[in-house]
């Protein structure tokens, strides 16, 4: 709690502080309306229940831009009503902090704080493939990172990042992650822009009765085919140790890891699509996971005022029992989302949207399914530019 409040009143008065002299201060409220129609809301393979939930938001935006300073301040609230299962109405709050500095030509510094409390049993599933209990969940993240251009050719990169979920009453879901990460990119001589790179990086994840450590160490290089494309590619090997709470057994394995991302951009339309292979921790599971996604993003401007938006994510968990992993797992889940938006004027905006979703339980051979429509209205209006 501490650490939260430091950071977001020290950006504060970061970004106050610098309105006195700043190239670009904005503040901009916000508000919006979502109502949603869900066919499943707690993704039950049998007897699902349906529902109408209606999201009031109400939120602030904080701009600082300068020559040097790029900071963004962001809190939310969410007041969620369902219709029939009201037990679970509640007020979720998001809190978001990011600044970044340019301390001279050839250090960046930057850091993002996160602090959010949700209950939605579906918010995780974009993001991990992952379905938890409509419990409280108050989530922090801490990050920082300092980059370091040595040359016009050869740059060094160093990060630390921090996240705890804690629940309000399963503590088996609750979970602790760290990560730190050092590398170097260096530009090859080459008929188009490419970089070699080189990453080392160290995970350290605690869970409910478990303790794991990851390492892993990936080689690659980034390179733009057009002024249009350009992929990124690091692959390399894995080691994983786990540690079981109170006996103090232990189990080791290793593998490979990866990452590859293609992005393409032009006036009307882009597109990015991502796959890889991690070893990953997070909330919602006693263990850690062996984690393949593929996720894909399109946006296309229909016209001056409205764009077409498309997005695939696919995840396959797997584990195999031991310490490191918990319990067998071997869970595909694949969700589809298209949607239309229309900015109605300058402040107001209108979302439509649909959102299939399947999860597979491989392991015990059954499916869950999901369809889920939404219209939202969102208004913005900047007070001070």
């Amino acid at each position: 709690m501490r650490k939260r409040q430091f950071f977001f009143v020290s950006l504060f008065v970061l970004l106050a502080a610098q309105n006195s002299v700043a190239d670009d201060f904005r503040v901009i409220p916000n508000a919006s309306v979502r109502t949603e129609y869900n066919d499943n809301i707690f993704f039950s393979q049998n007897d699902a229940e349906t529902d109408i939930i209606t999201t009031g938001s109400a939120g602030i935006e904080l701009r600082e831009r300068t020559e040097r300073l790029d900071a963004v301040l962001k809190g939310r609230l969410d007041a969620l009503r369902y219709e029939d299962n009201d037990t679970l109405n509640d007020i979720e709050q998001f809190y978001d902090g990011s600044v970044r500095y340019q301390l001279n030509q050839f250090v960046r510094l930057s850091g993002k704080a996160h602090y959010s409390e949700d209950s939605r049993p579906d918010r995780d599933i974009e993001v991990t493939g992952y379905v938890l209990n409509p419990d409280v969940r108050r989530r922090q993240n801490y990050s920082g990172a300092l980059d370091y251009q040595a040359s016009e050719k050869l740059a060094f990169f160093s990060s630390y990042s921090y996240q705890d979920d804690q629940f309000e009453i399963s503590d088996t879901d609750e979970f602790t992650g760290q990560n730190v990460m050092v590398g170097l990119s260096r530009s090859l001589e080459l008929t188009k822009p490419t970089a070699f790179r080189l990453y080392g990086n160290y995970s350290h994840y605690d869970f409910y009765s478990s303790k794991v450590e990851n390492y892993r160490l990936t080689v690659g290089y980034s390179r733009d085919v057009s002024e249009k494309i350009n992929y990124v590619l690091d692959i390399g090997p894995r080691y994983t140790e786990g540690e079981e709470k109170g006996t103090g057994d232990t189990s080791h394995d290793d593998g490979v890891g990866g990452n590859f991302t293609l992005t393409y951009k032009e006036e009307l339309t882009t597109f990015d699509v991502n796959l890889f292979h991690e070893i990953s921790g997070s909330s919602g599971r006693n263990g850690a996971t062996k984690r393949t996604g593929l996720v894909g993003n399109l946006k296309h401007r229909l016209g001056e005022r409205s764009s077409a938006r498309f997005r695939l994510a696919g995840y396959l968990n797997t584990a195999d029992r031991n310490v490191a992993f918990g319990d067998d797992l071997d869970e595909l889940t694949i969700t589809v989302n298209p949607s239309l938006v229309y900015e109605i004027g300058r402040d107001f905006f209108l979302e439509t949207a649909y959102s299939y979703s399947v999860i597979r339980d491989r392991e015990d051979d059954h499916e869950k399914h999901r369809n889920m429509i939404f219209v939202k209205l969102k208004y913005q209006y900047p007070v001070v530019e």
